[in-house]
């Protein structure tokens, strides 16, 4: 998928809530000294929040500077409500510092809230600051000039932002603002009818309808395509083109930020995005940056986790788009929570807003008919399902409800169906992410760094991602990123990232690694150390990984033989969890794998002819696990062992799986999230057939009066020790474990 205007011209160019009356906002003015470095523009009020990121419940500082001494005024974008009045009071034993505080209430709603200050008129400013914070979910959808009515482009505005609204929407990227024919604004660098002030100005009317209410918004930038101008040319055409906006807009509460229109899918998009972010920020500092990345090469995400100037990431799932006639790959609905998983895994480094991303649209066999790009109910309402698994995401992205559902909708009565599957979708989404899906999993499959590690991603990773599927477990993505001094393309990365580690350590992660067969000097390190200082790592073969800073045997306790074997079966040794007992046979038909001998690994199950199939091994203050067989055929042939390899590796730390999630499949996506008295989980089914599932609690010490509510109907189910539930297909199940009291 692309969302680029020039790819197929928008797939062929045809591809609210009401105003709050309360703002649930108090804000309080208090002074007190404080420090704020000296903007780098005189033009630039320096505004700065305490957070960028809050919670009902807690207090936001504001400050601004500026040196000139002018009268200074402020307005608060606040999400679903529009901007007001900003009161801010001068320090006193601070020349040219306002402060202020804000306390945001419980029910405060969610969104980009956007500090607006400025100097001079309103309308048109002598200087700007902006600042944001955000609270809760975004939920994103690209506007698209191009389709915005010629005739009566205020009202056909006024009509998709009430939509957009109504169905949850709070933040917009305005996209495609220059195409081949035209600048949709006055500009002065590309070709253009648009004169200013007029009513076929779209930015403008964009802006000013979302300052009133409440959505913030960024500008897609892209180089002047009015004319053919040298490759070598786009990125100075690219920030003339921001600078030009900017100067423009500036003085729009809503206006966030902006956007790159260009798009890459591999590492070498992030200098352009570096150098794109970078800019930006010389325009004011606290203007927000995205980009929305393709994923065929995982190293993508961890890398532009990595540029500090980059804010918001919205990796891009590709489902509906793997249907091109030049891209048959047909993903499955379940790899839109893959894709995502490297966003919000990636994000972790540097704390920025990732976003997941549901394409509306479809090619050939997935459109309504063949008069629209709109997709079918199915394909949007199982994409936002599987996007609301993933943990700790920052919420939704369309591409794009304005024009494959609002603007189709006017001719084709069948995409009624469409909007549907959104509003459906929207409050499923909503309701998995705020109760089952926001915080990280601590079984997290990692993606290493190599210059050839790309195709491993389909043959060895997805396929593990399936396995966990299979065996009921949800985990998460982490790609690898590098130290930021060592972030520069093209040199090597060569040390470890002392963040990563310390972060990993911290939180306690379990790290999963399916078929790697070796490391380079940054994870070798990574890894060693890891391990070393109370680390758990998990390798499912039949390759494990070799490195650059360990021996393999002093690691994992192994020896790998020449040759290789078939096994038939697996019989366990030496129980390590409660699901199965020692002297427990499986069978495996005919497996054909390399051939290992245990030295000072401890062996937990043994092959048919007595060889280790699962070790675990002690390095430093840390364990190591390892299972011979893949993943998926041990998640397929054995697995309550597997179960019980997973439990043993959480309980290091004092953890351990809630929930045994029986009879899922490949098609299906599952989050689980501890609370004080029990746990919640979703199970998602993507099948054509309901699925009947078991939930299995795992936790023992709450077995003793227990109920079951049900999260989608709201309603307890009676007293049972495990449920029994049917999924239906397409659709999915939410429910909540508690321990009565």
């Amino acid at each position: 998928m692309s969302l680029l205007w020039s790819k197929e011209n928008l797939i062929q160019r045809r591809m609210t809530f009401n105003l709050r009356n309360m703002l649930g906002l108090v804000i309080v003015l208090v002074l007190a000294p404080t420090t704020l470095s000296a903007t780098s523009s005189a033009d630039v009020l320096g505004v700065s929040v305490s957070s960028s990121r809050v919670e009902p419940g807690e207090t936001v500082e504001i400050r601004v500077r500026h040196l000139k001494g002018d009268p200074v005024r402020a307005a608060l974008l606040t999400p679903t409500v529009g901007a007001q009045p900003l009161s801010l009071e001068p320090v006193a034993s601070q020349p040219g510092l306002l402060r202020g505080e804000m306390v945001l209430r419980n029910n405060a709603p969610e969104g980009m809230y956007v500090v607006h200050a400025w100097t001079g008129s309103q309308a048109n400013p002598t200087s700007v600051g902006k600042g944001t914070f955000l609270l809760g979910r975004l939920v994103n959808d690209f506007f698209v000039a191009p389709y915005v009515d010629k005739d009566k482009p205020a009202q056909d505005i006024d009509a998709y932002l009430e939509e957009f609204r109504r169905i949850g929407g709070n933040f917009l990227i305005a996209h495609n603002l220059i195409t081949p024919t035209k600048a949709y604004y006055p500009s002065t660098i590309g070709k253009t009818d648009v004169v200013a002030g007029s009513d076929n100005d779209l930015v403008e009317l964009i802006l000013a309808r979302a300052d009133k209410a409440g959505i913030a918004v960024l500008l897609s930038v892209s180089w002047d395509m009015t004319k053919q101008s040298h490759f070598k040319d786009r990125m100075q055409e690219i920030k003339a083109i921001a600078k030009e906006l900017y100067d423009l807009y500036k003085h729009h509460p809503s206006l966030a930020g902006f956007y790159s229109y260009q798009e890459g899918s591999g590492t070498y998009f992030v200098p352009f995005i570096r150098e794109f972010s970078q800019y930006i920020k010389s325009l004011d500092p606290h203007l927000l940056t995205a980009c929305a990345p393709h994923v065929d090469d995982p190293l993508l995400a961890g890398y532009l986790s990595t540029v500090p100037e980059l804010d918001v990431i919205i990796y891009q799932a590709g489902v509906m788009a793997s249907f091109r006639p030049d891209n048959r790959k047909q993903y499955p609905f379940r790899r839109v929570k893959d894709f995502c998983a490297l966003g919000a895994g990636a994000k972790r480094l540097q704390n920025k807003i990732a976003i997941n991303h549901v394409e509306l649209f479809g090619y050939l066999e997935n459109r309504l008919n063949p008069q629209t790009t709109a997709t079918t109910y199915g394909n949007i309402y199982s994409q936002i399902l599987s996007a609301a698994t993933v943990t700790n995401a920052d919420g939704i992205s369309f591409f794009t409800y304005h024009a494959h559902v609002f603007d189709a909708s006017k001719k084709q009565t069948q995409v009624e169906r469409s909007r549907t599957a959104v509003v459906d979708g929207v409050k499923a989404f909503n309701l998995i992410t705020s109760k089952i899906s926001s915080n990280s999993n601590r079984l997290t499959v990692y993606f290493p760094y190599s210059d050839w590690i790309i195709e491993r991603w389909p043959n060895y990773f997805l396929p593990a991602l399936d396995a966990f599927r299979v065996l009921g477990i949800p985990v998460d993505v982490l790609p690898y990123a590098p130290p930021l001094e060592e972030s520069i393309y093209p040199y090597y990365p060569f040390h470890m990232n002392q963040d990563v580690l310390a972060r990993l350590l911290k939180e306690q992660t379990v790290l999963v690694l399916p078929n790697i067969s070796g490391f380079q000097q940054t994870d070798s390190d990574l890894i060693k150390a890891f391990v070393e200082q109370g680390g758990v790592v998990i390798a499912f073969g039949p390759q494990i990984p070799m490195g650059r800073s360990y021996e393999r045997l002093e690691l994992f306790g192994m020896d790998e033989l020449k040759g290789n074997a078939t096994h038939t079966s697996i019989t366990v040794k030496d129980g390590i969890g409660a699901r199965v007992k020692t002297g427990k046979r499986f069978d495996l038909g005919q497996l054909q794998l390399p051939s290992w001998t245990a030295k000072s690994a401890r062996v937990i199950a043994a092959f048919e002819d007595g060889s280790p199939a699962i070790t675990t091994s002690k390095y430093g203050k840390g364990m190591l696990l390892t299972i011979l067989p893949d993943a998926l055929t041990a998640a397929q042939k054995i697995p309550e062992l597997v179960r019980d390899v997973l439990d043993h590796a959480l309980s290091v730390h004092g953890h351990s799986l809630l929930v045994d999630v029986v009879g899922t499949g490949e098609s299906a996506d599952i989050a689980v999230e501890k609370t004080a008295t029990g746990f919640r989980v979703a199970v998602v089914n993507h099948t054509n057939m309901e699925t009947e599932v078991v939930l299995r609690p795992v936790m023992t010490a709450m077995r003793r009066g227990v109920e079951w509510i049900d999260l989608v109907r709201d309603e307890k189910i009676p007293s049972q020790e495990s449920l029994r539930l049917r999924v239906p297909a397409t659709g999915f199940r939410a429910f909540e474990y508690r321990a009565k009291s």
